[in-house]
């Protein structure tokens, strides 16, 4: 009787572990335990490019765009590429050659759209496009707008952003005059 016991009695410690064990990752699940989140890694280079340019410190400037390129790429995140082309087109105007600078931004801002698309996100896409419409890239504009169109699908608040974009857009606002007359 006494094996039957201890038999009895390993099974219970071993159920009352277990419960014990399903308890913690329930809790772990649930977001109890913090997980510190990641800072924005691309953030600090743009920061500190920034400064190199108020310190007309050009080559720093340029270190630190790099930094910010790499871990835009690094991230996955559509928000890191379009921040990293507004970085390089500040260089741009820094340096009295914007232009130079466009076709790195325009890589970088397609990248965004694209990685937007892909991830679903309207904020993301309107975003892109917004800076195409900026730089005059009508043709890319035109696309943004219907992917955004796409995304927004029924809602009528996505719709009036997409709208909204459009109207500002250089073929929007010319196609809106048209419709006028």
């Amino acid at each position: 009787m006494g094996t039957e016991r201890e038999q009895r009695l390993f099974i219970c410690v071993v159920l009352v572990v277990a419960a014990l064990a399903a308890a913690l990752e329930v809790t772990a699940a649930r977001g109890s335990v913090r997980v510190p989140r990641p800072r924005a890694a691309w953030l600090a280079p743009l920061q500190a490019m920034d400064q190199a340019i108020e310190r007309g410190e050009i080559t720093a400037a340029e270190t630190a765009r790099h930094e910010a390129h790499q871990a835009a790429i690094g991230s996955r995140k559509w928000e890191a590429l379009l921040d990293v082309g507004d970085g390089a087109l500040r260089i741009g105007e820094a340096t009295r050659s914007r232009s130079a600078r466009e076709p790195e931004a325009r890589r970088l801002f397609l990248a965004a759209l694209l990685r937007a698309r892909e991830q679903r996100s309207l904020d993301g896409v309107l975003g892109a496009t917004e800076r195409f419409a900026r730089l005059g890239d009508r043709d890319v504009v035109e696309q943004g707008l219907h992917i955004a169109r796409g995304l927004a699908g029924s809602d009528p608040e996505a719709l009036a952003r997409v709208r909204s974009l459009s109207e500002r857009s250089p073929r929007g606002a010319a196609a809106a005059v048209g419709a006028e007359s």
